[in-house]
Formats: structure tokens, sequence, C-alpha cells
């Protein structure tokens, strides 16, 4: 959906995006694509910042790392879905780390609304944010 289109519906336009990633190149780029998209973006860069960073800010959508120094992108997971204040906040993991039985059974108990391995076309990442924020 192009950006006019966005506007003149308003179905994601101003949505806020928690991006939670320790490679801060990543990290800048992508919440430059995210704003140009009309996004509202705010960063956590480790494992632990993420919960208190997403209580606080209340996102749309997180965007999560799987390896994170601090406790890893996976007990973040953990602990965003054990949270009274995060636990349908829906979540789309993009990471380096191949997708193995480990994630696929967090992704399954945790309920994800994605998985990108990086690098990964970020117009196609814009999509399935678009897809994930409609439903919501």
């Amino acid at each position: 959906m192009k950006n006019s289109e966005r506007d003149t519906e308003g179905s994601t336009m101003g949505k806020k995006i928690l991006i939670v990633d320790d490679d801060v190149a990543w990290v800048r780029m992508l919440a430059i694509r995210l704003d140009q998209a009309g996004y509202e973006v705010e960063v956590a860069f480790d494992a632990l910042q993420v919960l208190t960073q997403a209580v606080r800010s209340k996102p749309d959508l997180i965007l999560l790392d799987i390896v994170m120094p601090v406790g890893g992108g996976l007990k973040a997971l953990e602990n965003l879905r054990t949270n009274t204040k995060t636990f349908s906040v829906p979540i789309i993991v993009v990471s380096a780390k191949e997708w193995n039985e480990e994630t696929k059974a967090a992704a399954k108990k945790y309920g994800i609304s994605g998985y990108f391995m990086k690098p990964i076309n970020v117009d196609t990442l814009l999509e399935r944010l678009e897809e994930v924020l409609i439903k919501k």
C-alpha cells in the first residue's frame, strides 16, 4: 500500500513500532524506513530494555531480534508474552539466527506474527507490518 493510500485509509499511519535489536546500524536504517512509511518508531537495544520500553511506550507492534546481549531474544519474547501489559502486542522476529527447532517452538508457544531472517527485503517486511496491524 502506498503512503497516499495509507493516509486516506488511516489504517496503519502513525502506529507505533518498537524495534529491539543490538545492531545500531540496522536499527538506524530500519527506523528511517519505518518513519518514511508513516510509523512512529521506538527502539531498545537489548533484551532487558525491551519489556520496560514496551510497557512505557505501548507499541502497536514489536520487531524483535533473537540474538541479543543481556538475556537474549527468546527470554525477551517470554517476558513480553507473560506480562499483562504486553501479552497481546504482535511480535515479528527479525534475526540473523536461523529458524531452528528452538525458535519454532518459541514461535508456536508465544504466537509470533512472522519471522524474517537477515538480510531481509525491507519492503516485504513493511507489507507484513501492514497485514498484522490491519488485523489488530
